[in-house]
């Protein structure tokens, strides 16, 4: 699979030879085309376009995550104003970074919610244990004895589930967004054909 997505990232993205980086190529008419033009934020606040957003994922995720990458804005000629690239630079970065928060958080939520649930599984385990050498086998204490067993390890696969099994794409992301982050941001003259 690793194989398979460095040829296609290959085949797909130049790149850059002195820093051996994919680059990610947006062309842009302005720089305004960054951000949501629904957003009256100043650029250092203002959300990404939605459309950008996706592209961004979009091709993270076709480059394998072992590879660094960078990110080149094309403008037309006229276009090239330094001001307005360190702002674009800041928005991205806040965008990046707050990005990589909310997943963060996500996570964290997610293992607290499955500590509380190894908690409650090793407690039922142990009621389970306790009651089962202290109390007369009949069929009614036999039940609930073996319903506190297999409650506990309910509890605990869950927990174990949703940690390694259905948050692995949740840390991906993460990893991901931190290499957005983390990525040089250049703004060039437009290509000419």
């Amino acid at each position: 699979m690793n194989k398979t997505k460095d040829v296609a990232s290959a085949q797909i993205y130049r790149r850059d030879t002195e820093t051996d980086r994919y680059l990610i190529e947006v062309a842009l008419d302005r720089y305004e085309d960054i951000f949501n033009e629904w957003d009256p934020a100043p650029f250092k606040r203002r959300d990404i376009h939605p459309n950008l957003t996706e592209f961004f994922e979009e091709c993270s995720m076709e480059i394998n995550l072992k590879h660094r990458v960078a990110i080149v804005f094309y403008l037309p000629k006229g276009e090239i104003d330094p001001e307005k690239q360190e702002h674009c630079i800041r928005g991205l970065r806040n965008h990046f970074g707050f990005a990589v928060h909310i997943l963060r958080k996500r996570l964290a939520h997610v293992e607290r919610h499955a500590m509380r649930n190894v908690v409650i599984g090793l407690f039922f385990l142990f009621v389970a244990t306790f009651l089962q050498n202290k109390i007369e086998a009949t069929l009614l204490s036999s039940v609930l004895v073996q319903g506190l067993f297999i409650g506990g390890w309910v509890f605990i696969w869950e927990a174990f589930s949703s940690v390694i099994f259905k948050e692995a794409p949740t840390r991906t992301k993460i990893k991901e967004w931190e290499r957005l982050l983390e990525s040089p941001i250049d703004f060039r003259k437009e290509i000419k054909p």
